[in-house]
């Protein structure tokens, strides 16, 4: 019999934001997904917030949360979790620019970087985007960017101020 390979856990940082209501919940029940999919340790999940629209062709403000998750599921095998809870939230492919019901973004995973087509990590933007940033402040204001190691509160302060961002809920621990 032989010994199967145990895949070391990495820590992932996942975005999740919804603009159609009911946003919270639709967010909420994400997160539900996510974890009773397996093979993942939900760790954090921090405040809900209310966000201005970016890069999308709509007026419709956004709830969005960041989760942090360890994980030994390959990054394909996360993507595909993240993909089902989106299925599952009713999200239909309406192109990237249009209004969801949940969407969700593997942001970091580990110290890797990915470049492969559908999956790029560390998210190609989100050092541009205040709904990632800022969460992920309230839940790990220690964490460190791979594969730089510059510190998200530091990326936080050369952000942009085009969006706005405001916190509507405290719901700031998963257990």
């Amino acid at each position: 019999m032989s010994a199967r390979r145990r895949t070391p856990e990495s820590t992932v940082v996942l975005s999740l934001g919804s603009n159609l209501a009911p946003r919270e919940e639709h967010i909420l029940a994400g997160v539900s997904r996510i974890e009773a999919a397996g093979g993942l340790k939900l760790e954090a999940l921090s405040s809900l917030y209310e966000t201005s629209p970016v890069d999308v062709a709509t007026s419709n403000a956004f709830i969005n949360a960041v989760l942090l998750a360890k994980t030994s599921l390959p990054a394909a095998d996360l993507l595909a979790v993240c993909l089902g809870a989106e299925r599952a939230a009713g999200r239909t492919s309406g192109g990237p620019s249009r209004d969801r019901t949940l969407d969700v973004d593997i942001v970091f995973y580990g110290d890797e970087t990915i470049d492969e087509r559908g999956l790029a990590i560390p998210h190609p933007r989100f050092q541009e985007r205040l709904f990632v940033l800022v969460p992920l402040v309230e839940i790990r204001p220690g964490f460190r960017v791979p594969p730089s190691g510059r510190a998200i509160a530091d990326v936080l302060g050369s952000c942009g101020r085009d969006a706005w961002v405001r916190r509507v809920s405290g719901r700031s621990w998963i257990r």
